[in-house]
């Protein structure tokens, strides 16, 4: 396998005429919409999941991540909720090369590779609630040595209106286990309400997650609710400044250089907005392989 030398190397990758390079182009769209209905408001500057967005390619669901209970799965490229992009060709890399995107509202939207995730977890628990267990089951299969991995509880169903805090038991880049994050907001206003992203912060030290054995509410939020963990790997930012203009980044001649695709890897998307109306976004993605 062979990083992408020059532009001219990249050019040639891109250009119909050059070497067969597997180049391709995702059209996205999403609609402040689930299938229950109109998108919760998001919160200025707080991270909602567009994960169960509809639009094209297809939502997630919960029943996307498991059946029943609480346990988690791996989700793939192929699975409901990321945008389906091809694998690479056997013997080369998916790299990406360019991004764009547009919406009716300003914000920041996020592009990461979804590694694993859960639900059933409840409000109510006052107990040390599972995730993926100790050996973590099922075990990360992409980003495996956890270094830049994140971590984040998201709201399924509604949880309480009593504020508390969550903390959860993770497994750090270095493999050292019973690793305890910062206490995080959870429950009361603007940590309740569905497709809401809280961030789970890792202990003094630590730069990433490779998995996460349990977490811990402080004590219940009052509604039982249905959230769950997500670990994810950040890939890139598009900012769109302003409604309706168009956001780019160009990642062969801007930082932060041109990340690298995972076979398998299940692209979605966080969004951080300027105002309170959840988003209606339109993009583009383009990757080529070597």
């Amino acid at each position: 396998m062979a990083s992408i030398v020059d532009l001219s190397d990249l050019l040639n990758l891109m250009t119909i005429t050059g070497t067969t390079s597997g180049a391709e182009t995702i059209f996205f769209h999403k609609q402040a919409y689930t299938p229950a209905g109109a998108a919760t408001a998001v919160v200025p500057g707080r991270p909602a999941s567009l994960w169960n967005y509809v639009g094209q390619p297809s939502h997630g669901t919960t029943a996307d991540i498991a059946a029943s209970g609480t346990v988690g799965s791996i989700p793939t490229n192929t699975s409901d909720g990321a945008l389906k992009q091809r694998n690479a060709t056997s013997g080369k890399e998916k790299w990406l090369v360019s991004t764009s995107a547009s919406a009716h509202v300003a914000g920041t939207l996020i592009l990461y590779d979804r590694l694993y995730h859960n639900h059933n977890l409840s409000g109510t628990a006052t107990t040390e609630q599972t995730v993926q267990g100790d050996p973590a089951s099922p075990a990360l299969t992409r980003y495996t040595d956890g270094s830049g991995n994140i971590a984040f509880a998201e709201i399924y169903t509604i949880v309480g209106t009593t504020a508390r805090t969550i903390t959860m038991n993770y497994t750090n880049q270095s493999g050292v286990t019973g690793q305890t994050s910062v206490p995080a907001d959870f429950g009361a206003t603007n940590f309740r309400e569905v497709s809401r992203v809280i961030f789970l912060g890792l202990t003094s030290g630590d730069t990433g997650v490779r998995a996460v054995k349990s977490v811990t509410l402080s004590a219940s939020t009052g509604t039982q609710g249905n959230f769950g963990i997500t670990i994810a790997h950040p890939l890139a930012y598009i900012n769109i400044p302003v409604s309706g203009a168009i956001g780019w980044r160009d990642f062969a001649t801007g930082l932060p250089g041109i990340p690298k695709i995972h076979d398998n890897a299940h692209l979605a998307f966080l969004w951080i907005g300027s105002s309170n109306a959840a988003p209606e976004i339109i993009g583009t993605l383009t990757t080529v392989e070597k």
